[in-house]
């Protein structure tokens, strides 16, 4: 058996196949939601009805909720996985890059606070000579989305056709995306119902989610930001060895090259999170002035996506496209391709405040997913099935881990539209910060 996760041990594996090699012979999801339960498998068959059907409204919410609570805590084994992840695939079409001159590749990070790597990374690997097809997803849970994050860009379109997102591939190297109804539908609607029922954090939904748009995508390459800590959804190595392992084998079947790498989640990426603060931030990064943790990821991802190409003096390559201003060329073309002002790119939030050191001594921890959900509350609200950002809002982290501090320093600089929310959010974020006379060390930000 799986643990809450549905980790992907093989020899739990292994056990749970023995155990469970009885296979539905009918489709009915209260027959299928008491088999998932019960540890049993589903078929290949039983998988796409509840796919499609969900996908199509022919099964509630509630029973859907049911369904994906009962995989949370019971898994699902590699086939199954796999079966899901085709399922969420055939949901919608699929794209296809004919003649391109360059190799196509995609990175995708598990989800963390302040994680605006692909907005950086993409276009360095584009003006390397690689093609980014690159489909990104909301806020999930206490992370921060991408796609948020691009639409805070003034009139940035990130829900585009597949033929003008191709377009932009071809034209510029990279356009992100968010999921339409052409592309993976399901995960779509599934996507949303796991943020708001806590299945969030399950290998099998995970993997599906990933790697259906990945595959969906047209690319050859996938590199695999895998967060780990006390912000991610992944809270230990093993557990972030295992997702990766995992999500590696679903993509080695559809004939995808996939490498990861485990980077560290126990405080906010970089200085900046929330909105449009994470867009500058990027921008300032592809100028050569991005803060030192945000870079080593930048240059590790980098480094491997760069070697799959076949470029190995990789640091060299990724300097080269910072320096000669190529890189965030790049990033300037996509925003404008996407119909995004550039010009209007400001950040001028009408209410802002501090949190300050209640006493002497280090920073010995901060509660990550908490500082997350804090941010998400400031600029993201869910009204129903629409949402609501505030683009102006957010947090600046002046102090990190192992940092020395002495009582009334300022710890962060918070922003926002609206006071209330401030307010709220800041006694919220007060809380997160842990000060203890005795330094630790920091943790390294590359795990694996």
């Amino acid at each position: 058996m799986t643990n809450k996760h549905g980790s992907a041990n093989p020899n739990k594996i292994k056990k749970f196949s023995i155990q469970t090699n009885m296979k539905n012979k009918t489709s009915n999801i209260d027959t299928l939601i008491q088999t998932k339960i019960s540890n049993g498998s589903h078929s290949k068959k039983d998988i796409k009805y509840i796919v499609d059907s969900y996908t199509r409204g022919n099964i509630s919410n509630k029973k859907m909720t049911a369904w994906l609570k009962a995989v949370y805590f019971n898994g699902m084994d590699l086939d199954e996985t796999i079966n899901y992840t085709n399922a969420i695939i055939n949901s919608g079409k699929k794209i296809q890059f004919n003649n391109l001159n360059g190799f196509a590749i995609d990175k995708h990070s598990t989800g963390g606070v302040g994680d605006k790597v692909s907005i950086i990374l993409g276009p360095i690997l584009a003006a390397c000579g690689c093609y980014v097809p690159m489909i990104v997803g909301r806020a999930l849970g206490h992370t921060g989305g991408t796609l948020d994050k691009l639409e805070s860009i003034p009139n940035y379109n990130g829900l585009l056709s597949i033929n003008k997102f191709k377009n932009i591939v071809n034209k510029i190297g990279i356009s992100i995306i968010g999921q339409t109804d052409e592309i993976c539908p399901a995960d779509k609607k599934i996507y949303n119902l796991r943020s708001k029922t806590d299945t969030i954090a399950s290998f099998p939904l995970i993997c599906g989610s990933i790697m259906g748009k990945k595959i969906a995508e047209g690319i050859k390459g996938l590199v695999l930001d895998i967060k780990a800590g006390n912000g991610a959804f992944m809270q230990t190595k093993k557990e972030a060895l295992d997702l990766g392992s995992f999500l590696k084998k679903i993509g080695e079947r559809y004939g995808i090259e996939v490498q990861f790498a485990i980077t560290d989640m126990n405080q906010p990426l970089g200085n900046y999170s929330g909105l449009l603060c994470e867009i500058i931030e990027s921008m300032e990064t592809l100028k050569g002035n991005g803060p030192k943790d945000l870079l080593e990821v930048i240059y590790y991802l980098g480094d491997i996506s760069l070697k799959m190409t076949g470029i190995n003096d990789t640091k060299t390559k990724i300097n080269e496209v910072i320096s000669n201003g190529s890189a965030y060329e790049v990033l300037c073309k996509m925003i404008h391709a996407h119909g995004g002002l550039i010009e209007e790119i400001q950040l001028i939030p009408r209410e802002t405040d501090y949190i300050r050191s209640e006493k002497d001594g280090y920073i010995v921890s901060i509660n990550t997913q908490e500082l997350g959900k804090a941010i998400n509350e400031l600029s993201i609200e869910k009204q129903g099935d629409n949402i609501v950002t505030d683009s102006q809002a957010g947090l600046e982290l002046l102090k990190k881990n192992g940092s020395y501090v002495k009582k009334n320093d300022i710890i962060a600089h918070i922003f926002s539209s609206n006071r209330n929310k401030l307010t709220v959010a800041k006694k919220r974020i007060e809380k997160t910060f842990i000060i203890k006379d005795k330094k630790i060390n920091a943790n390294k930000i590359i795990i694996y």
